[in-house]
């Protein structure tokens, strides 16, 4: 199995919000890498960027394609060296963080992403950036794990 983690901001960066967020990402342990919008497997056709964006993926680590321990959702023993918080709680919010933060640095007006095991996403949910914390960790409650949902995010 693995976790997936992609989405896509809009409006299209200018050059100075695609500098700042591309800083931030070289500062960060987890990977956030740009994608072509082509590789946003099984969203919606509705839902598919017709125009110009910033499509992303965001994995447990700069060139890796998975984000297997951030949306786990499990609590893994003391002795485990996985590289993050051994509480899945507090991985989740490592990944709510970055996501609020590459909202902010990049002005976007919107953000959909993807939480999903094995790329399926089975449910859409538009939610307020305000609501990011909650409702997904409500989620993943409930799910116990990735929550194969797509979140359409405004400000």
């Amino acid at each position: 199995m693995s976790n997936d983690i992609c989405g896509y901001l809009l409006p299209p960066l200018n050059a100075e919000e695609l500098r700042n967020l591309n800083g931030y990402a070289e500062l960060q342990k987890i990977g956030i890498a740009q994608i072509k919008k082509e590789e946003l497997y099984n969203f919606p056709n509705e839902l598919i960027p017709t125009s110009d964006c910033y499509a992303f993926l965001i994995s447990d680590r700069p060139h890796y394609p998975n984000a297997s321990y951030l949306i786990d959702y499990l609590d893994y023993a003391p002795e485990a060296d996985i590289g993050f918080p051994l509480e899945g709680k507090a991985r989740l919010n490592i990944l709510l963080d970055v996501l609020s933060d590459i909202f902010s640095i990049t002005n976007a007006q919107k953000m959909l992403v993807a939480l999903t095991e094995c790329s399926q996403i089975e449910t859409i949910k538009k939610i307020k950036l305000c609501e990011l914390y909650d409702v997904i960790h409500k989620d993943f409650e409930l799910y116990q794990g990735p929550p194969d949902t797509l979140y359409e995010i405004t400000g």
